[in-house]
């Protein structure tokens, strides 16, 4: 049967349904709240065992982090304790030697007792624990005193060796050859525990001037390294941490070093210990990772003979072959777990009883507001049909007329308001709400005050007013601000409807949104002015301002100067990196520059990777020079640009008002000659501009059309500088040298070589190289038969990916095979980006191809960036090869490079050998091969061909 609504049963209705729904509620509420803090115990107790069982983890990673850098101390300072200890026994040595030559040739004693009685007195000296005794040689390389092994005293020991190929008396006299004649000498030796086999050896020398001789002793690094490990022991032996937290240690081969719970343990192999303890180890052992693993299992605690359950990290040590075991056990935690989870579940039964008692009472609240609002509404749902019913019939008269107002009103493109005569809004459109993003509701009964963007004076609406009261309408621009707070313009025009009265009664508006018309011209004024990659002032508003310096300049008789800055190398870094890169770091650069500027200098950018700095107020010459060289050191500190760590530079030109211009066009030009100048000396450098370097640029710009053309017209020509083998007596390889035959005469590469970087030209001239180079060998391996290898320099522009296709090309279309053919590259090539290097150069060694290291020693790379690096040869610079023998610092550091491409398994190649005696020196510090004068100069194909045929011979 079908509801009946009306007045009478309507609120009956009602009252029914909101009673039923309050219960509902009520009893839906207290479900969910009594089913909610049951899983709210049960997280919290979870949360609570999570956090107990991190805080034990952590606890058991610090501890074993804190052995680990007591291990790492330990292992690092093994040298230096040696050291020490040799050194304080050789001093010891030598003081007791004083004494006795002093006291003895005091009272007479013939030198030759004095030397008995020295000798005798030190033979049967024993240190760090029997195995030091002291030794005693001659300057030149005798035995006096080998306690070890008396049969050899009174021999020479000059050509003992160690398995490494070092000569040790060698060692040991160079050691003192300096001004405070002692010195430590590294070499290896067979050691008391390794009969058979050499360990490292440090030994501590001193020069004893009296009697000629050398006075020393050492000891070996794993003995100390022993005497170390020891002490870790010691101290792990005695630390706990927690309740009963220890570390224990194992052997890698089993053995059990340290074992807190059962010390019985310690000093047997795991062949050696109960089944029992033997499981466990091996489970430890099993786990154990350099990175750290846990574990959890059952175990005694130390003194007892109870299991328990623990957990531990462990953890291996590879320096040192042992395994880490830091643990605790569980005992504690699970007790404060099971108190923790009897206090949650009281406090859960206590919050769900006060719940429900809550709820209760809301229910009886919440049934008894319904019966009074069911009565109040029975009453006003009476007189509200009243009114409906008069209303109705003036409603549906008015309905026709107002509909043909509502089409009209929104369907108008315009937004439109309708407010009364208090400004208050009455109605809107669909366009003002599209415009406004408020939607109607939210804008009805408002003024339009709710819209004020705060960019207008009250003085500008009191002109506004004034204009509607006298004109009965009022049009302009306002900043209005939409719902999202965003500030726009429009165009509003209002009209006032007055009533019979002539007083206003409503105000109706209209308006539209002109934002894209004011973005556009602020973005024509912004193109005009500004640089759209940088946001720096642009050549237009950079030569406004200077015209306006100079205006002022005259009038004061001051000086205005324009500093002109380019990147170096820039179009390397777009080559290289990509133009994203290379805009990023343009930004960069911008903003470092105008946070360095003061208040009154512009910073602008005036295309490509040229900024200009205008000085309106150049202070003194010197003043200048200091602030040229702060933005040169501004520039060149490090940037990371898309992850790539770049060091870049610059060249700076200056030009000077009223000397070198006194226009901005005529300033600039000069600045930017001055700029030319500074790039062809070498970059990185300033230079003032001086009239003399208009005619050099201009020689400039002719080599450079010259050598644009140097390649189709055939002027570029290879020599060949020989290499020679020390240990071969024969020519083994050559260097491919560029030179230039230009209509003018013979160009010597250091004059067009910088030019053609940059420039570019060096990307063809450079390919063309590697190709002729790679042609050029292999025709001389099928005419002579020769297995000649050839080195190729390359350039830090062609040092880019793109290289890798250019040598595979080279060796495609010659048919050389790639172990023949060897590329140079320099440390600051490498340095720019190290990385990227790295990256580079894998690529090139996995073409079976070698790489040397060019002019090695002059630059800055680290021994920690050379082992990074796959690198085959070390070229020695010239610069150390011409001070021998006289220059002892050069001598030293050639044989010190020398001795580093050995243990690195590199070979070194000597340039600038001029002389016998480089060719002596090289040969007996163990130097690979060389190139100089004294074999032979750069020479052309036909001359290198012809040593070819006779075979190379020294």
């Amino acid at each position: 049967m079908p509801l009946k609504i009306d007045a009478v049963t309507l609120p009956r209705y009602q009252t029914r349904a909101l009673v039923g729904t309050v219960c509902l509620l009520v009893l839906l509420i207290a479900s969910f709240f009594t089913y909610n803090a049951y899983q709210t115990g049960q997280a919290r107790l979870e949360q609570q065992r999570a956090e107990m069982d991190q805080l034990n983890r952590s606890q058991l990673r610090e501890e074993v982090n804190k052995t680990l850098e007591y291990i790492r101390f330990s292992r690092d300072r093994t040298e230096s304790i040696l050291r020490q200890r040799v050194r304080t026994v050789t001093q010891q040595a030598i003081s007791s030697a004083e004494a006795i030559y002093q006291h003895e040739i005091s009272r007479g004693r013939p030198l030759g007792e004095i030397k008995s009685l020295i000798r005798e007195s030190m033979r049967n000296l024993r240190y760090f624990g029997g195995r030091g005794y002291i030794f005693i040689d001659t300057l030149e390389g005798e035995c006096v005193l080998l306690p070890t092994s008396p049969g050899i005293e009174g021999k020479s020991l000059l050509d003992n060796q160690d398995d490494t190929g070092h000569f040790i008396m060698r060692g040991l006299i160079e050691a003192v050859q300096n001004p405070a004649g002692a010195g430590y000498s590294r070499y290896r030796w067979y050691a008391p525990d390794f009969p058979d086999e050499m360990k490292d050896k440090i030994a501590y020398v001193e020069r004893f001037d009296q009697l000629d001789w050398i006075i020393g002793t050492g000891d070996y690094l794993y003995q100390v390294e022993n005497d170390l490990k020891e002490e870790v022991l010691e101290r792990l032996r005695s630390r706990s941490f927690g309740v009963d937290g220890y570390v224990a240690v194992v052997r890698e081969d089993g053995k059990v070093l340290l074992s807190p719970s059962r010390p019985e343990t310690e000093g047997l192999m795991l062949s050696e210990v109960d089944e029992e303890n033997r499981h466990i180890i091996s489970f430890l052992m099993e786990h154990a990772t350099p990175e750290g693993a846990f574990v959890e299992y059952d175990w005694y605690r130390p003194g007892g003979d109870t299991l328990h359950h623990k957990q531990s990290l462990v953890q291996l040590v590879p320096e040192w072959g042992w395994v880490l075991v830091a643990g605790n056990y569980q005992v504690s935690l699970n007790a404060a777990l099971d108190r923790q989870e009897a206090a949650l579940e009281a406090q859960t039964a206590s919050d769900i009883k006060n719940m429900l008692l809550l709820m209760l009472v809301a229910l009886i609240v919440a049934l008894a507001v319904a019966l009074l609002t069911s009565r109040w509404l029975r009453e006003l749902v009476h007189r509200y049909q009243h009114e409906i019913d008069t209303q109705q019939e003036e409603l549906a008269s008015r309905s026709r007329e107002l509909h043909l107002a509502e089409t009209v009103f929104k369907s108008a493109s315009e937004g439109a308001m309708i407010s009364d005569a208090d400004n208050r809004i009455m109605a809107v459109n669909p366009a003002f709400c599209e415009i406004t993003g408020y939607a109607e509701q939210e804008v009805i009964g408002q003024t339009p005050a709710l819209f004020s963007s705060g960019r207008h004076s009250e003085r500008f609406f009191e002109q506004m007013w004034r204009v509607l009261a006298s004109e009965k309408r009022w049009e302009g621009e306002v900043w209005n601000r939409r719902r999202n707070g965003e500030v726009y313009p429009q165009w509003l025009s209002i009209t006032v409807v007055e009533n019979e009265q002539g007083e206003p009664q409503n105000y109706v508006a209209m308006l539209n949104d002109i934002s894209e018309r004011k973005a556009a011209e602020d973005q024509l004024k912004y193109l005009a002015d500004f640089d759209t990659l940088t946001d720096l002032p642009n050549r237009r508003l950079l030569r406004d301002r200077t015209i306006q310096a100079l205006s002022r300049a005259r009038r004061g008789g001051e000086q205005v100067a324009l500093m002109v800055i380019g990147i170096d190398r820039f179009k390397h870094i777009n080559d290289s990196l990509g133009h994203a890169s290379g805009d990023a770091l343009l930004k960069a650069l911008a903003q470092r520059l105008v946070e360095s500027v003061s208040g009154n200098e512009t910073v602008s950018r005036v295309g490509g990777d040229e900024f200009v700095l205008l000085l309106p107020q150049a202070k003194s010459l010197p003043q200048l020079e200091q602030s040229v060289q702060h933005y040169l050191k501004l520039i060149s500190k490090p940037l990371t640009i898309e992850g790539h760590s770049l060091v870049v530079t610059a060249s700076i030109g200056l030009a000077l008002y009223p000397y070198d211009g006194d226009d901005f066009d005529n300033l600039l030009k000069s600045a930017d000659t001055a700029l030319y100048h500074a790039k062809g000396e070498g970059r990185n450098t300033y230079r003032f501009f001086a009239p003399v370097m208009n005619q050099q640029v201009s020689e400039r710009l002719m080599m450079e059309n010259s050598l644009r053309h140097a390649l189709r017209r055939q002027e570029l020509e290879l020599y060949f500088q020989p290499q020679y083998s020390f240990e071969q007596k024969r020519l083994v390889g050559c260097e491919a040298l560029l030179r230039w035959n230009s209509p003018e005469g013979l160009v010597m590469p250091d004059r067009f070589i910088p030019l053609a970087e940059e420039t570019g030209l060096i990307i063809p001239i450079g390919a063309w190289v590697l190709q002729e180079s790679c042609r050029q060998a292999r025709h001389w391996q099928t005419l002579y038969g020769s297995d000649l290898s050839i080195a190729v320099n390359v350039s830090a522009v062609q040092f880019r990916p793109e290289l890798v296709a250019d040598v595979q090309h080279g060796l495609e279309s010659s048919g050389l095979a790639p172990e023949y053919l060897v590329l140079e590259v320099t440390e600051s090539v490498l340095m720019t980006d190290v990385d990227a290097s790295v990256r580079l150069l894998e690529e090139l060694r996995g073409l079976g191809l070698r790489i040397a290291l060019d002019d090695f020693g002059t630059g800055y790379a680290s021994l920690a960036y050379l082992k990074r690096f796959s690198l085959d040869k070390l070229k020695i610079d010239r610069t150390f090869i011409m001070g021998i023998p006289d220059d002892n610092d050069d001598m030293a550091i050639t044989s010190s490079i020398i001795d580093i491409a050995r243990h690195l398994g590199l070979e070194t190649v000597a340039e600038g050998v001029e002389t016998e005696e480089h060719v002596n020196f090289l040969t007996s510090a163990g130097c690979n091969l060389a190139q100089g004068y004294f074999f032979d100069r750069p020479l052309p194909q036909s001359q290198f061909e012809q040593r070819l045929k006779d075979k190379g011979l020294l």
